[in-house]
């Protein structure tokens, strides 16, 4: 049985970009996702997920950088693996089938802007 999940959150380093040894690129990076929770102060807690991509969607993964949101789908396993202290860790992990860039500005820090009309008035040129 598999899950899948749907996620929306900050990246919490830049990915890291490798390639296999059949010569599959492959991307990690780390996210922190923001969830509902009533017994947090802020009522949030953060869940953090690591997210496995591959081919398209890992060059997609790679071109993002530590503090981008970034939503990704998937399926979700738990991974397991031993720390520096020896210790067993486990955690959340997500083979991308789709990573989605969800930034706010474009490439090169400008913003896009809107035209509106100010108040009740016309836009120019309308009577």
């Amino acid at each position: 049985m598999t899950a899948q999940i749907a996620a929306y959150g900050r990246l919490v380093a830049d990915p890291q970009l490798k390639t296999t040894s059949k010569g599959t690129q492959m991307a990690m990076a780390s996210m922190a996702v923001p969830l509902p929770c009533s017994q947090a102060d802020d009522g949030t807690a953060t869940m953090w997920l690591s997210v496995l991509a591959f081919g398209r969607q890992a060059d997609a993964l790679a071109k993002h950088h530590k503090g981008e949101l970034v939503s990704v789908a998937g399926n979700m396993q738990v991974s397991q693996w031993t720390d520096q202290n020896g210790e067993t860790r486990q955690g959340w992990q997500v083979i991308a089938d789709s990573v989605i860039s969800a930034r706010t500005a474009r490439p090169g820090g400008s913003r896009r802007k809107t035209t509106g009309t100010q108040g009740n008035q016309p836009p120019a040129g309308v009577r």
